[in-house]
C-alpha cells in the first residue's frame, strides 16, 4: 500500500511540472503578478503584428508575422502588479484593430477570439 501511494505521488509531482508552462513566467516577477492573454484568430487577415497594453502604457508584449507563423492562438504576457487595464491591437498591412480597455489584475489569464474584425472574450479567469 505505501508503495502504491509513493507511485501515485510521484506521478501527481511529475505531472505537475511536466505541465507548468515556462513561456508564462517573467523573471523577478511571481505568477499572481503576470498578466496573460490568449488570443485566439479566427480571420485570415494577414497579421504584421499583434501587441499587448496594460497599465496604460507601462508594460507591453507583443509578437510580429514572422514569429506567429501559422499559429491561430497566440499568447502575450506583461507584469500586472495589482490593479489595472490592459488591450490587444492587431496590426494588419490595411488596418489596426483594438480591443477595448479591459480590467485586469496580475494572475489573470483572460481569453480573446478575433473574428469578424472584433474582438470577443471567450474565458475570464
Amino acid at each position: 500500500m505505501k508503495k502504491l501511494l509513493i507511485r501515485y505521488l510521484l506521478i501527481v509531482f511529475t505531472s505537475a511540472f511536466i505541465g507548468c508552462d515556462s513561456d508564462e513566467k517573467i523573471e523577478n516577477y511571481k505568477s499572481h503578478e503576470i498578466l496573460i492573454v490568449t488570443l485566439e484568430i479566427e480571420d485570415d487577415t494577414a497579421i504584421e503584428k499583434v501587441t499587448l497594453q496594460s497599465s496604460h502604457g507601462q508594460f507591453t508584449d507583443s509578437i510580429l508575422q514572422n514569429e506567429i507563423g501559422n499559429n491561430k492562438s497566440i499568447k502575450l504576457k506583461c507584469p500586472q502588479k495589482g490593479e489595472g487595464t490592459f488591450s490587444i491591437c492587431v496590426f494588419t498591412k490595411e488596418d489596426t484593430l483594438c480591443s477595448e480597455e479591459s480590467y485586469a489584475e496580475g494572475g489573470y489569464r483572460p481569453k480573446l477570439k478575433l473574428k469578424d474584425n472584433k474582438f470577443e472574450t471567450l474565458e475570464w479567469f
